[in-house]
């Protein structure tokens, strides 16, 4: 739809779930997560809807894409290994890397604006906190030390007791 709510078009036609669109920077393509192979995909589609196409095709579940901000990668958090981790690919699907390694669970990354460092959240410490990394996944650190669950929400710390 336009900003005004107005000229509302249905992107995706299928019986399956499709959710957690993200636009890329350009605002060409939208990336989201698809359940329409049996389990959650990550899929990337024109911002008409056309063109719909999976980038990642495996027996487990990847979730939470987002862009970098020049639109060449995107980062996922993905089951594939053990436990929940964070993956990095190519914007056409190519040349994936596991960013993470640990058996505890990493989920919702989201780039630095320059493009130079992941956030994302995890569970390795004992309790959910926000922890950033360089884009190749070196330089690994704990943001928060809080008692209360935090996380990141559409590029905002949310905490809640």
């Amino acid at each position: 739809m336009n900003a005004s709510g107005g000229d509302l078009s249905r992107l995706t036609i299928n019986s399956s779930l499709d959710w957690a669109p993200v636009w890329s920077p350009d605002g060409e393509q939208i990336a989201f997560v698809s359940e329409r192979d049996g389990n959650s995909e990550i899929y990337v589609m024109n911002a008409d809807g056309s063109e719909q196409r999976n980038l990642t095709n495996n027996s487990t579940y990847d979730f939470g894409p987002a862009w970098s901000p020049d639109g060449e990668q995107i980062t996922y958090h993905s089951n594939r290994d053990r436990g929940a981790e964070i993956f990095l690919m190519n914007a056409d699907g190519g040349d994936v890397r596991r960013l993470t390694d640990n058996s505890s669970n990493d989920w919702s990354p989201t780039w630095s604006p320059d493009g130079e460092q992941i956030a994302f959240v995890s569970d390795r410490d004992g309790n959910w906190e926000i922890y950033v990394m360089d884009a190749d996944g070196s330089e690994l650190r704990r943001l928060t030390n809080s008692e209360a669950i935090d996380h990141i929400q559409l590029g905002r710390r949310m905490a809640s007791r």
